[in-house]
């Protein structure tokens, strides 16, 4: 009686340890299984304080980039570049259900409205504008403005130029690809001009790509932002200015979420 007893007891507890990992596998988010390659620590900064950001260099890849079918393409679109400055940023946003792929990627496509965006400048302790100009042209060679396009159906791929004044590298041209698979929605952004510090040559032509990636997942919402850019080396100016490009994800970041009205959290 006192083995059948053990036998039953061990059982018992066999049993509530597999129930107690059944339960906590289907009380796991959505998110989880998408931000694999995330540490224990960067995912509890990132769901506490809705964000995650670093710099890499020359030979670092990015760390924060998660699970979705563009994951190697975006990849491959970076490291193509001799990276000299890279950035990354992964947000966490909770959302409300009646937010839709559809809305989301109209409100990517609405470049018009990141005119006068701000970011926070920690070397003036204030806020100031980012983009001075944004919006949609012809082509690099017809600079006539455009009005930002609205769909009705998401298409896999989508093209456009785009003509934005910054305050720190002044007016550029780029080429914008919107990608989409129905689950995710992928933006890239290459610079087609040179750009220019004050009067110093930073990037050339194709040397910087800004890369926008979002994911709805069933807790909320997962945007990445990586810029990485291969610039030209003038007395360690290129490092020193690596927070633009953080405050230009950042930025990004903050007109993606008031534009879409969501609480961030």
């Amino acid at each position: 009686m006192v083995l059948i007893m053990g036998y039953i007891s061990s059982m018992n507890k066999f049993t509530l340890i597999l129930l107690l990992f059944l339960i906590n596998s289907f009380t796991l988010s959505a998110s989880d299984s998408v931000i694999y390659n995330l540490s224990d620590e960067n995912r509890t900064i990132l769901f506490n304080s809705g964000e995650i950001s670093r710099y890499f260099f020359k030979k670092d890849k990015p760390e924060y980039l998660f699970a979705t079918s563009f994951e190697n393409d975006l990849l491959n679109e970076i490291t193509k570049l001799n990276v000299t400055i890279g950035v990354e940023s992964l947000f966490f946003i909770k959302y409300s259900d009646d937010i839709t792929l559809l809305s989301i990627y109209n409100t990517l496509l609405s470049v018009k409205t990141m005119k006068g965006i701000e970011y926070y400048s920690q070397s003036r302790k204030k806020m100031r504008t980012l983009f001075t100009e944004s919006h949609g042209i012809v082509n690099l060679d017809n600079l006539k403005q455009l009005d930002d396009p609205v769909v009705e159906t998401i298409p896999y791929v989508l093209n456009r130029f785009l003509l934005q004044t910054d305050k720190t590298f002044g007016e550029n041209l780029y080429e914008a690809t919107y990608r989409s698979d129905g689950n995710a929605i992928w933006v890239n952004m290459v610079n087609k001009t040179k750009m220019k510090y004050k009067f110093i040559p930073m990037l050339k032509p194709d040397k910087m790509s800004v890369n926008l990636l979002i994911l709805p997942v069933e807790d909320g919402l997962l945007f990445y932002g990586v810029t990485a850019a291969e610039t030209t080396s003038f007395l360690g100016l290129e490092k020193a200015k690596k927070e633009s490009f953080y405050n230009r994800i950042k930025a990004m970041f903050n007109w993606f979420s008031d534009q879409l009205a969501v609480d961030i959290q």
